[in-house]
């Protein structure tokens, strides 16, 4: 099974859509720091366990998954 692409929504850092499309094989995400690479790992982590800090996201939602500048406009 591979992944071929990854898809977030409002999670953590990143508002609105991001899409990363992944190729077969070994792929190598680079960028600035504070930029949003350990993120993906989680979001991805989260997708395939349902788990986050390890604890399961129906016992333990927290405001913290979301975007702030989304939740402060949602609010």
């Amino acid at each position: 099974m591979a992944l071929k692409k990854v898809k977030i929504v409002n999670f953590k850092s990143f508002q609105d859509e991001f899409e990363l499309e992944l190729d077969k094989g070994v792929n190598i995400i680079v960028r600035d720091n504070e930029a949003g690479k350990s993120t993906i790992l989680e979001a991805i982590h989260l997708a395939l366990t349902g788990m986050y800090n390890g604890k399961y996201l129906k016992n333990e939602l927290t405001q913290y998954l979301f975007n702030n500048d989304v939740l402060n406009s949602f609010f």
